[in-house]
């Protein structure tokens, strides 16, 4: 092991002195992805200049030595989740991922990207915190439409539908598009401004046009009808509250 004994520039890669590995660190200072090292308390130790640039950190901010919760981003009031993970690769030597789903570089445009955590090692073989790499979940989702950026940066506007004679009013269309992204009626309810009790009334106004008493044979319904392809723009963006709790999902 060599010890890195000065960091790097600010919004390059960032480095505290310790113990790691100079292959380690060439390595995801040449890759295209976000990369980052924390140690066992979950202060980083490292940080790849695509990490820099994923959270839009100030020029003169310098994460090595922080929590997450010190960091100037949206996703440090989920620090307590990340944390747990972190808890847990480190109990368990084994991987744990997570989906999160923030306003994410210079122009903050909300986005979900996968982060990979793994145990990290030192040179005796023990394990002194975790290495982290974040991944662009490419998936055509609602948070593609919810924010105007993104539609304008290629997503494919002519997937829409026509509707047929009326079937659903347009207030309906929006709930069923959110519906179909398995997003809860109250967050649905915040979203679109209304109460949780209209959203509920509405849901079961859809159900009994379309003939069916339960969620999953509405769904089924609208992809049968072509319902879920509906992709009427919708102006509003999700609230750091909603954004960094209930669309937070750890996968393992």
């Amino acid at each position: 092991m060599a010890e890195i004994k000065q960091p790097s520039p600010v919004h390059g890669t960032q480095c505290i002195s310790t113990q790691l590995s100079r292959q380690i660190i060439s390595l995801c200072d040449n890759s295209s992805e976000p990369w980052a090292i924390k140690n066992y308390e979950s202060r980083y130790l490292y940080a790849n200049a695509k990490y820099i640039e994923l959270l839009n950190l100030p020029t003169e901010f310098n994460i090595t030595n922080k929590l997450d919760s010190d960091i100037p981003h949206p996703s440090s009031k989920s620090a307590s989740y990340f944390h747990k993970y972190d808890r847990e690769v480190q109990a368990s030597e084994k991987n744990v991922s997570s989906l999160n789903i923030y306003p994410f570089g210079s122009k903050e445009i909300i986005q979900p990207y996968i982060c990979k955590k793994a145990p990290f090692y030192d040179e005796k073989g023990n394990c002194m915190g975790i290495i982290l790499h974040t991944k662009k979940l490419q998936v055509f989702s609602a948070i593609q439409y919810l924010n105007e950026a993104s539609l304008n940066a290629g997503v494919d506007k002519n997937i829409k539908i026509q509707k047929k004679k009326n079937f659903f009013t347009d207030k309906e269309l929006e709930v069923i598009f959110f519906l179909m992204q398995s997003i809860k009626c109250k967050v649905i309810a915040e979203i679109l401004g209304l109460s949780c009790r209209t959203i509920e009334n509405k849901l079961q106004s859809m159900y009994k046009k379309a003939n069916v008493c339960c969620l999953d044979d509405f769904k089924a319904f609208c992809i049968k009808n072509s319902f879920d392809k509906y992709n009427k723009p919708i102006s509003k963006i999700l609230p750091h509250d909603i954004t960094t709790s209930t669309l937070l999902h750890p996968m393992k």
